[in-house]
């Protein structure tokens, strides 16, 4: 049975874990962002200031901070203890996709239907670098854990590997059909893991930029991925109404997690591995709890936290 988490309303664009495994942050159609309480399923704070669309969210790695990227062209930085506003990231001039920041928490990316990404320093707030060489809008943003790295996918079909400190770019990744949704590198920095609307995720070599594997299973496009702390593990979503869970080695399915009523948009994996969390735009967030998750053969339990249409 699920644990009904209430005040959310509308389509949830976008979740996140925080590091400990304690919190979720989701992100909606609303113009807010929420934390939640993972055990009990309260709602913990809103965050209000946006004036769009919240399509994007993350925590640092201290749980101390969240970031949230929207459609009103800014992202933004709050306390997630008080939930208090601490900066606004103003520049972009169209929607702010997707927001990253680095494991250190020095450093902020954000990705924008502008066709650039933006280096932010996070502590003063302040524009770093603007990223620029992709051709069409920009989907999706990853940063390495030693903040030295930024990963960003575009419309353009493309995804670009950008040195964070020069604004260079380091290596451009051609092999999607389609747009590139999503995109996550791994924490040890040897990896990327990307989406796309091709239907595909695929895996690739960050140092030589060849693709490793491609994740074919999916009937709809791919909307999001994540990686496993360990690199065991990737997740991802779809628009065909499920997320799956992949060997990261082999490439191979180990389960599907079907339950959603429309097409599931984000998709995260928890510290430890033992959580899955979804959000779809049935205006429900699963978390699904994996059992025994070293092994191929996963069993996995539906138990589900629904954030529910409530006006």
């Amino acid at each position: 049975m699920g644990t009904h988490l209430q005040n959310q309303i509308g389509i949830v664009y976008g979740v996140a874990f925080s590091q400990d495994g304690g919190r979720i942050v989701t992100g909606g159609d609303d113009n807010l962002a929420k934390i939640w309480d993972l055990k009990t399923g309260k709602l913990i704070r809103t965050l209000k200031g946006h004036t769009e669309n919240v399509n994007s969210v993350a925590f640092s790695s201290d749980g101390n901070k969240i970031i949230t990227g929207s459609w009103d062209s800014t992202a933004k930085i709050w306390d997630a203890n008080s939930g208090a506003l601490i900066k606004t990231l103003s520049g972009h001039t169209n929607w702010v996709y997707s927001v990253a920041i680095s494991q250190d928490g020095n450093k902020i990316v954000t990705a924008s239907l502008d066709k650039t990404a933006k280096v932010w320093d996070a502590l003063s707030g302040k524009e770093v670098r603007t990223l620029n060489g992709h051709t069409d809008w920009i989907r999706a943003i990853s940063i390495s854990n030693d903040g030295n790295k930024v990963v960003t996918g575009s419309d353009d079909n493309t995804i670009k590997i950008w040195d964070a400190n020069t604004g260079l770019v380091i290596n451009t990744l051609s092999g999607h059909t389609d747009w590139i949704t999503s995109v996550a590198i791994s924490s040890d920095g040897n990896k990327v893991v990307t989406g796309s609307n091709d239907k595909t995720a695929k895996i690739w070599d960050v140092k030589t930029g060849l693709e490793l594997k491609s994740l074919s299973g999916h009937t709809e496009g791919v909307w999001d991925v994540n990686i496993s702390q360990d690199g065991t593990k990737i997740v991802t979503a779809s628009d065909d109404k499920t997320a799956k869970l992949w060997d990261a080695k082999t490439g191979l399915e180990i389960k599907s997690f079907s339950g959603h009523n429309d097409g599931v948009w984000s998709v995260v994996i928890s510290q430890d591995g033992t959580k899955i969390v979804t959000a779809s735009a049935d205006k429900t967030v699963k978390i699904w709890n994996v059992s025994n998750v070293n092994k191929i053969q996963t069993d996995v339990s539906g138990s589900t936290f629904s954030i529910i249409n409530q006006k």
